[in-house]
């Protein structure tokens, strides 16, 4: 079983506020949790494998679990997949209490060890933050390139393939055991033959995780803006069969009442079919398998 639980789901800037107050206001942070055990509800001990998919301010959300296990006494290891390099998949880094705990490790993936580990040593920089330089944090932070192959995390398999998006950003396919998981914020429907390959990527998963910020009316206005409406995120994952759709990178704009109208929208294309479709918030779990 995977447990995959959404600390941050909103795209672009942080966005607080009594009118978001159900679906969150922090931007892209999931955790995925590996566990032996197939009953739902189970607990997480210290040795459950784990992944994190990106860095946004729910990471400052997820650190609460940490701090009171391993990662709080120097003695944890995190692994963080990074979709790619804009601020608010980054942004949760410099207040991430884990990465200033002497012990700790940190192993950031990413398409191109270069840019990620300039994208994240600059956010420690006097510009930006008091620590005055990324030799200020006291964790151990490793960088690995993804693509091309396989990547193995314990006993997740993890393959990439390049979404559309400005500058690029990666989807992650993650399989443990029998459960697969793809991860794709930030793509922009439309090109057929990134859609065919996204499509083909994720067939057979349990769970699709889909960009779906701008609703259709504000999607005839930005376009090449690196998104996809809620609609075009429902027809990739009807194409792929995925038992599951949970529709994520939520506009700033859009408060609750916003999303819920979204949500209806989206199940309604979807009725009739095998695919669930659920509107991501901050605070969701779902367990696959």
């Amino acid at each position: 079983m995977i447990r995959v639980q959404f600390w941050g789901t909103r795209g672009s800037i942080a966005t607080p506020g009594q009118a978001m107050r159900y679906h969150g206001g922090n931007t892209p942070c999931v955790q995925l949790i590996g566990f032996e055990n197939d009953q739902p509800g189970a607990i997480m001990r210290p040795d459950n494998p784990q992944l994190i998919l990106d860095g946004g301010t729910g990471l400052t959300a997820l650190q609460t679990t940490l701090m009171g296990r391993a990662w709080g006494q120097g003695q944890g290891k995190l692994h963080l997949l990074l979709s790619h390099y804009h601020w608010d998949h980054l942004i949760g880094l410099p207040f991430f209490r884990p990465m200033f705990i002497k012990g700790n490790r940190m192993i950031f993936y990413g398409a191109s060890i270069k840019n990620m580990r300039d994208s994240i040593e600059r956010l420690f920089t006097s510009v930006y933050s008091p620590l005055n330089g990324i030799e200020n944090v006291s964790a151990q932070l490793e960088y690995r390139q993804m693509g091309g192959k396989v990547v193995e995390v314990g006993d997740f398999q993890i393959r990439t393939i390049q979404n559309r998006h400005p500058g690029g950003a990666l989807s992650f396919r993650i399989e443990y055991g029998a459960e697969a998981i793809v991860y794709s914020t930030d793509h922009e429907a439309g090109d057929p033959i990134v859609d065919s390959s996204l499509v083909e990527f994720a067939k057979g998963a349990h769970l699709w995780i889909l960009d779906a910020q701008f609703d259709s009316e504000e999607r005839q206005y930005h376009k090449d803006w690196g998104h996809s409406s809620h609609l075009e995120a429902v027809k990739l994952a009807l194409n792929a069969q995925v038992e599951t759709a949970v529709l994520f990178h939520h506009n700033p704009d859009h408060n609750d009442a916003t999303l819920d109208r979204m949500a209806s929208e989206a199940m309604e294309a979807a009725a009739g079919t095998q695919t669930e479709v659920i509107m991501a918030r901050d605070g969701l779990v779902v367990d696959v398998g």
